[in-house]
C-alpha cells in the first residue's frame, strides 16, 4: 500500500473521501497510530503475503491460534488465518507497545475478540476479511468493520427473510431485482457492522437492526431503530454502561469503497468524526 494515508471524515454535510487500493500496491504496514477519542484507524491487508512474512507471522501464534490453523483443511483459509492473525498481534503490539506474543485475546460470549489485558487508555480493534482482503479497525471505544466479496453462489435476494427488518421489507421490495441483490448485499455488511460492534454476532439479530434501504453508499449515517432485544445479548460489567448502545444515534455507519468489486462498512460510536486509512 502507498505510504502515505488517506482520510475519512464523518460529515453529512461533505462526500467522504477513501481511495480504491490495488492489490499490486498493498504493503503491510505496521505502525503505531495516537488516536484521540474521537478518532479511529483503518488498516487494509492483502492476506496474499509472501512466504517470508508468512512465516514471521506464523511464530507469533499462540498454541490455541495453531490447533485453530491447523484444523482449516484449505491451504489458502489456513494461510489467510494465519496472516491475519500475526499480523493483528504486531500491530496491536506495536501501540501496546509490546512484543507481538505477549498480546492477549479473549473471545467474548458471542464470539469477538477483544484484548485480555487492560491498556490505558482502552484500545479496541474490530477485524473482518473476505478473500485475500482484510480490515482491521483501532479505536478507544467499540467499533466494527465487515468485508464481504460478492459470491455468485449465493442468491442475496433469497435470504432477504433472515436480513430484512419489518421495517425494511417494504423500501426493499420496491426495488428491481438487480438493486435488491445489491441493497440485500450492503445491509449484511452494514448490519454485521453494528452487531460486531455492540459484540455481538449475526445470530443475535440481522433482523433486529433497521437501516434505511437502500443503504447510503457516500455519506454516514446513523440505523433508523435497534430492537429492545439486543440490549439482553450484551456483555455488561453490571455498570449499565451498555444500555445507550441500543439507541441507534449512538452509532455511525459508513460504508467504504476501498477494495474493487467489495463491499464494506465501518460501524463507530457517533463521536468519532476521523477515520486515518493506512
Amino acid at each position: 500500500m502507498p505510504a502515505r494515508s488517506s482520510i475519512c471524515r464523518f460529515s453529512t454535510a461533505s462526500s467522504v473521501f477513501l481511495v480504491s487500493i490495488a492489490h499490486s500496491t498493498c504493503r503491510h504496514v505496521l505502525i503505531a497510530v495516537s488516536l484521540a477519542s474521537h478518532q479511529a484507524a483503518l488498516f487494509v491487508l492483502s492476506l496474499d503475503a509472501p512466504a517470508e512474512q508468512q512465516r514471521a507471522y506464523a511464530c507469533v501464534l499462540n498454541a490455541e491460534e495453531r490447533a485453530r490453523a491447523e484444523r482449516y483443511i484449505p491451504p489458502d483459509v489456513r494461510r489467510r488465518f494465519s496472516v491475519c492473525r500475526g499480523y493483528l498481534r504486531h500491530l496491536l503490539g506495536q501501540n501496546l507497545g509490546i512484543a507481538p506474543a505477549q498480546v492477549k485475546l479473549r473471545t467474548g460470549q458471542w464470539g469477538k475478540p477483544t484484548l485480555a489485558h487492560g491498556p490505558s487508555p482502552e484500545l479496541h480493534f474490530n477485524v473482518s476479511h473476505s478473500g485475500e482482503w482484510a480490515l482491521i479497525l483501532l479505536a478507544h471505544s467499540p467499533v466494527g468493520v465487515d468485508i464481504e466479496l460478492p459470491n455468485d453462489r449465493i442468491g442475496y435476494r433469497a435470504i432477504a427473510s433472515q436480513v430484512l427488518s419489518p421495517r425494511e421489507a417494504q423500501p426493499w421490495q420496491a426495488l428491481s431485482p438487480a438493486e435488491q441483490e445489491q441493497a440485500m448485499l450492503d445491509l449484511w455488511v452494514c448490519k454485521e457492522a453494528v452487531l460486531k460492534a455492540l459484540g455481538l454476532g449475526i445470530a443475535e439479530g440481522l433482523r433486529q437492526v433497521t437501516l434505511p434501504v437502500p443503504v447510503p453508499t457516500v455519506a454516514p449515517f446513523s440505523p433508523l431503530a435497534l430492537a429492545g432485544d439486543l440490549l439482553w445479548h450484551l456483555e455488561d460489567d453490571g455498570s449499565c454502561r451498555t444500555n445507550h448502545w441500543i439507541d441507534p444515534a449512538s452509532w455511525r455507519l459508513q460504508m467504504l469503497p476501498i477494495i474493487p468489486q467489495a463491499r464494506a462498512a465501518v460501524c463507530t460510536p457517533a463521536n468519532i468524526d476521523h477515520i486515518s486509512l493506512h
